[in-house]
């Protein structure tokens, strides 16, 4: 029974939320993204210029790791590796 494929899939993509508060937690989000999984980025509440820093960071990241990045609110950004389509926010595509 090894050669049955599921008709919808192995399992849904898990969503990581991160909200850091330091640079160095940005790697973090990086190596989820090597694990699988999609991070979804809050950095609305720390100051611009650190908040701009992490986000170029994980935006190169991403870019090397070809994947992709969707703003989905002031602030709140989601990356993926793999291709899901977020539904509405197809035109706000950035990095």
């Amino acid at each position: 029974m090894d050669n049955i494929i599921p008709l919808f899939g192995t399992s849904q993509p898990e969503i990581k939320v991160v909200k850091p508060s330091s640079f160095e937690e940005a790697q973090q989000a990086v190596d989820h993204l090597k694990s699988g999984c999609l991070v979804m980025c809050n950095v609305s509440e720390l100051p611009f210029k650190l908040a701009q820093r992490i986000i170029d960071f994980l935006s190169g990241s991403i870019d090397i790791l070809s994947g992709d990045v969707v703003k989905v609110g002031s602030g709140v950004f989601l990356y993926s590796l793999t291709e899901i389509e977020v539904a509405g926010f197809q035109d706000q595509r950035s990095a």
